[in-house]
């Protein structure tokens, strides 16, 4: 394990490097001005989504580690953690780093915060291994592609998943990321096009791949029938499809957040402070 220190606006963060199942995976840590002894509140672990790094995090850690440790990593392919060599960026085989790094730091037991395609991999995490997680915060999740109807699988999802496979991806993929940015402030959409334009193709397509195949109200349900386990989504105004999590199990229990769009954490980051307070209360 390779720590080293960096400083990240006015917060401590410490910068961190652990042996994972495909390679390098690099994180960031906050922690509390108190020791991890004296601190009872569980550590909180965050999972970006496509294109993105940690740092998006930042706001968040910087929150959080007030009263409890937090930790973000660099999802397999992005930021300084390695790439799957064999193009695997299936929510189970992230959720492996995940546990990797839980096991390299010595926490058991976590509340665990998945944005978009980190939220696939939170809900890959939470139900492989439900007494480590306890609390599950969705922040914008995709749903599950799954539960489409054969007509829309057909007339949307496999359209999308060929052109991924042409010289048109990018643009594909743009205009995507685009609708996604509905009702996101200019900064949010700046930054987030930024990155996007920096992702490599395979990256992408890996995790379209995983997305698409993923069986997210499968894996929440198996969560959920676990002891001891909680779950909660926030989201935007615009999730509101007929395979949302929320809308195929009205017992997952939401906050909405106005006026932003899919990468909300960025758009108003206050009000996603106040609504991981009310959900980690307790944990």
């Amino acid at each position: 394990m390779k720590r080293g220190n960096s400083k990240l606006g006015e917060d401590f963060m410490r910068s961190t490097n652990i042996k994972g199942p495909i390679g390098t995976i690099h994180i960031i840590e906050a922690s509390p001005p108190v020791t991890a002894a004296e601190s009872q509140a569980l550590p909180v672990v965050f999972l970006h989504g496509m294109t993105v790094s940690a740092n998006i995090w930042d706001a968040q850690l910087a929150h959080v580690a007030r009263t409890r440790r937090a930790i973000a990593l660099d999802m397999r392919g992005h930021g300084d953690s390695a790439p799957p060599e064999d193009g695997n960026y299936a929510p189970a085989s992230c959720a492996a780093d995940v546990f990797a790094v839980l096991d390299g730091l010595g926490l058991d037991r976590v509340a665990i915060v998945g944005h978009s395609f980190g939220a696939c991999i939170a809900l890959a995490t939470a139900a492989a291994a439900p007494h480590r997680i306890a609390q599950l915060i969705l922040a914008d999740p995709p749903g599950d592609f799954t539960k489409v109807s054969a007509e829309v699988h057909e007339a949307r999802i496999v359209p999308y998943q060929r052109v991924l496979e042409t010289e048109d991806w990018r643009a594909a993929v743009e205009t995507s990321f685009n609708e996604a940015l509905t009702g996101s402030r200019a900064h949010t959409r700046d930054r987030i096009l930024a990155w996007l334009a920096a992702t490599p193709r395979d990256c992408l397509c890996g995790m379209y791949r995983g997305m698409f195949a993923f069986e997210a109200v499968d894996a929440l349900d198996r969560y959920l029938a676990a002891p001891g386990t909680r779950a909660h989504a926030i989201i935007a105004p615009s999730n509101t499809f007929p395979f949302s999590l929320h809308i195929l199990r009205p017992t997952l229990t939401t906050t909405t957040l106005p006026d932003t769009g899919h990468w909300l954490m960025l758009d108003a980051p206050e009000a996603f402070a106040r609504e991981l307070d009310i959900c980690l209360e307790g944990v």
